[in-house]
Formats: C-alpha cells, structure tokens, sequence
C-alpha cells in the first residue's frame, strides 16, 4: 500500500508539471514568433526579469525582454524576486526550473535562458547584520522608518509596505520582534542586490511592482544608471530617479492635456463627463474592471446620517494592508496613522464625524475600523454598501481621503475634499484640496465651518480624460475592456485562457506595431508608453475608438 501511494503521489506530481493546455499552445505561439540566438555564456549582458504567475503581464514580458535584449545583445535572465529559505522551496524550484514547469516554460518559450532563485548566502547575512546593527539604532518612529536610506537608496517604503501586506498588519511597531526580524531579512535582500548589481553586466530590469521588497532591484538599479521598465498587459513604465513608481504620470496632466488638440480636448473631456455620470447612475466596472460593486447608484437605506447643523464630514478607508506607499510618501506613513489622527479630531471638533469602506474591502479591514470605532465614539461607520450618492443628498459637506478616487468623484459632484498626500493622482488640479503636512491638515479640519471652495468640474473632467482615457490601456490587446469582458471579468485574464483570448487578437502586423512602438518608446526616455508611440494621432485614437 506504501509503495502504490508514493507511485500515486509521484504520478500527481509529473502531470503537476505539465503546462496546462492553453499555456503550451501559448508557448508554441512564442517559439513560432520570437527567434533568439541562445545567449548561453553567462558574461554576456543580461537583460533581467521577474519570474511571476502573473499570465496576462507575460504576454508584455515577451515583447519587452526581447526587445530589450536585441537593443543590447543580451540574454534573457529570469529571477524569483522572493528570497527561498528552506531546503522544499530550494528543490521545488530547481525541479520545476529543469522540468519547464509553469512559468519557467513560458518564460523559455521567448528566448529566457538563465533562472535564479535568490538565497542569501552567509556573507550576505553577515552585511546585512552589520547594516542593521548601525541603522536600527537611528530608527525612531515609523516616519524614520519609511525614510529609511542605505548607501544613498532609499528602501524604507519598500520594507514597510511589505511588511504591512505579508503580515496582514494594519500599522508598524519599532518593538515588535516579527518586524525586526522582517527588517535584517529585507535589508539581505538589498545585500544580495547590491552584490548582483555591481558583479553582472546588467543592461536593463522588469520588475512587476515598484512598491513592496519587490522593487528592491529597481531601487539599486536606478542608482546605478540601468534602466528599469515596470510592464503589464495594460501598460509599460520606465522608471528613474525622477519617476520611482509607475502611474505617477498624474504629476504631468495638465501639461499633456494643454498640449493635445482642441478638438481631442473638447472631446475627451465630453466623454469623461459622460463615463462619470455612468459611474454616478450605479454602472459597476466604468474604467475600473477590477470592481465587483458600485459605490453609488440610487439609495439602498433609510437615512443613515442625523439631521443636526453640525458639518458632516466622511472618512473614506483604504485598505490598510495594501501599500501606502503605491504613489510615493504621505501625510502619515500608514493608513492607520491616518485613522488615528483623524480619531483625535473627533474629540476636539463639533462635526458629525462618518466612517465608510469600499463595498469591495479586503479581509481584516472590518476589524481594524471596529477598534477604531471603539477607541473613538464619535466616529459612527454607515454601511459599506452604502450609495454615496444619498450620502450627498443627505449632507455630507466634506471628505477626507489619502489618494482615493473619491475626490474626484466628490469634486464632481459639489463636495470639497481633501487628500492627506502630495502624492496623490489628483496633485496637478485645484478641485480638491491636498495638505502637505500635519500641521497643515489640522489646521484644515480645524477650519471645516469657515471654508469656502470653489470646485471647477471642468478640471475633473479634465483629469479623468487624462487617467483613464487619454492613458490608454490597449497596449497589447487592441481592446483590453473586451477582452476582460470575454475573459468573465478582471481576474480572467490571470487565469490560463488569457493566452488563447490573445491568439485571436494576434496578427503579424500587431506583432510588428507593438514591437516598433516599443523601440519607440525605449529610444524616447519617455516615463509612459502611449499613443504617441504607435504614431496614432486621429481624436477617435485619442479617445480609445474605432476611427
């Protein structure tokens, strides 16, 4: 009975190492369309990038590496971003490596011909204690932390969004032991890649995020003048030291915008106006294919705030869990500081302070608001359900956000806000308010009664035409929201029939109009790839239509 049981098991484990069946017709695809000399000498310069399972953005990896390593003759080098600790994880990748397993092979199926695992050898821990013996002493308070700098980089947001995602903790404490140790095993990692970085001939990196431990290479090889790209099925970024996290292109709307054609301007923002109103009628999913639940629409509840002459003021949740630092720094180094300072106002302001979540929050959200909640009376939490569009009706006359999309939408609708970020996708208009300090959004809040603002729409619409429509996410699908949609919604295209959807897309002439809008865009120093690059200039490109 042993003996058939280690055979049942050994027979699971070598059909788990064939590809799915969607996947191998992708990589038939890749060998038929990219051909590669194998670089194989490991002097040769390599073109690095991630080792994920995130399907759809390997349809943009295959492009880019391959452009990428012909621009630079290069090979292609793949890496696992996460460290592996014990002796499974360590065989478990060689054996899959060596086997084509999912993705190795897909990655093999467009010219990759190196795999590393990082492992943090002796040397590496010895650097990293002595580095975290002369740093840990300095540290403070968790601003120090976020600002943390090694040798000129700075990696301090990357270890604490990481931290607050991996351990599903609302905030950091300095004391606590599990961060501490998360801590000397973050900065091994910047170790190892500091080490990787200056012994390799690297011409270019993909990463797949620019926040979390996962953009630590990115942090390194920026200082050390290697361009780095961040590449999805939706866009390509290039990042400097300028511009450290992708989509903050926020930061150049008003410039871009003033430099398109009057009609294109005209159009887009009449268009933007209308995909508002859609939003606003309860529409799910208006350029936000990631949403399952509407916000607004028409009333859900019998009337949720009280009918005093106290200003009514709303506090709109992020995740707590979910990188704070997605756009850069804050007012406050986390969410939860954020929720406590705002607490503290409760009990010095006479306002009728309101708490509300996304009705799409994440798991342990909840939790986190009740202790809120409990350590702050005043603060009563309406119905994650909610309609925002009763809120309004029925008197909220201010709303507080880090960087939510609540404030253009608010803005659209008459309602001040302010935003607790200089970092915030709204930072180019005057529609909302944007504090720069503590101080100053004190001060803000302390003056909720005595403020008069003026909301110009036509700069919403304006900076809504510039996020998501003028930023077009047809980059590699020649209509992403389609194919989402034949996809059975956003996390479809995560899933293996991502790769046939695009093989019905796929022509020799796209093949040939990305590729040459990527070497477009890589000799352009752009921070963005967009239209521009595929030499599309029509109003109808512009605005995402059929001409």
């Amino acid at each position: 009975m042993g003996l058939l049981n280690f055979f049942t098991r050994l027979s699971r484990r070598i059909k788990g190492l064939k590809p799915p069946a969607a996947v191998e017709r992708f990589m038939q695809h890749n060998r038929r369309v990219f051909s590669r000399a194998d670089k194989g000498n490991s002097r040769v310069p390599e073109v690095l990038i991630e080792l994920n399972l995130t399907r759809s953005a390997h349809i943009a990896y295959s492009y880019l590496a391959t452009v990428l390593a012909d621009l630079s003759d290069a090979r292609i080098v793949a890496y696992s971003p996460v460290p592996l600790k014990s002796l499974k994880q360590k065989l478990d990748f060689y054996i899959n490596r060596l086997a084509g397993k999912e993705p190795f092979g897909t990655y093999r199926s467009f010219g990759t011909v190196g795999f590393f695992a990082i492992t943090l050898a002796k040397k590496h821990q010895k650097k990293a204690a002595s580095i975290y013996a002369s740093v840990f002493p300095t540290l403070k308070n968790k601003w120090d932390i976020e600002a943390l700098t090694i040798d000129g980089v700075r990696v301090g947001d990357l270890i604490y969004d990481h931290y607050l995602m991996e351990y599903k903790r609302p905030t950091v404490e300095l004391s606590s032991l599990e961060f501490q140790k998360f801590l000397l095993e973050s900065l091994g990692l910047f170790v190892f890649w500091d080490e990787y970085i200056k012994t390799h001939d690297v011409r270019a990196i993909n990463v797949s995020h620019c926040v979390y431990n996962l953009a630590m290479p990115l942090r390194l090889a920026v200082r050390n003048k290697i361009p780095v790209y961040q590449a999805t099925v939706t866009h390509v970024y290039r990042l400097t030291e300028k511009n450290l996290f992708a989509y903050n292109d926020f930061f150049y709307f008003r410039e871009q915008f003033a430099a398109l054609p009057l009609a294109v301007r005209q159009a887009g923002v009449a268009q933007a106006e209308s995909r508002i109103d859609r939003r606003f009628s309860g529409e799910v999913g208006v350029d936000m294919s990631y949403s399952t639940k509407s916000a607004y629409g028409e009333a859900r509840h019998a009337r949720l705030l009280r009918e005093t002459d106290r200003p009514k003021v709303l506090i709109a949740t992020h995740c707590f869990f979910d990188s704070p630092h997605s756009y850069g720094d804050n007012v406050f180094p986390d969410f939860y500081e954020w929720l406590d300072f705002l607490g503290k106002m409760t009990e010095v302001t006479d306002y009728d302070w309101y708490i509300k979540t996304h009705p799409d929050y994440l798991p342990g959200t909840k939790e986190v608001i009740d202790g809120f909640i409990a350590k702050y009376p005043r603060l009563t939490l309406l119905p994650s359900d909610a309609s925002h569009m009763q809120l309004v009706a029925e008197g909220i006359g201010l709303t507080l956000t880090v960087y939510g999309t609540i404030a253009f939408e608010y803005a659209a609708l008459g309602i001040p806000v302010i935003s607790a970020s200089q970092s915030n996708p709204h930072i180019a208009y005057d529609f909302s308010l944007h504090a720069k300090s503590r101080d100053e959004y004190q001060r803000l809040l302390k003056n909720v009664p005595y403020q008069s603002f003026e909301i110009d729409k036509q700069q919403v619409y304006e900076y809504y035409f510039m996020r998501h429509i003028f930023n077009t996410e047809n980059i590699f699908l020649p209509n992403y929201d389609k194919a989402v949609d034949d996809l059975g919604g956003y996390y479809g295209q995560f899933e293996p029939k991502v790769f046939d959807r695009w093989q019905e897309d796929w022509s020799p002439a796209l093949h040939a109009s990305i590729n040459n809008a990527l070497k477009r865009f890589i000799a352009s120093g752009d921070f963005r790839m967009d239209y521009s690059h595929f030499g599309r200039a029509t109003v109808a490109e512009f605005l995402g239509e059929k001409p």
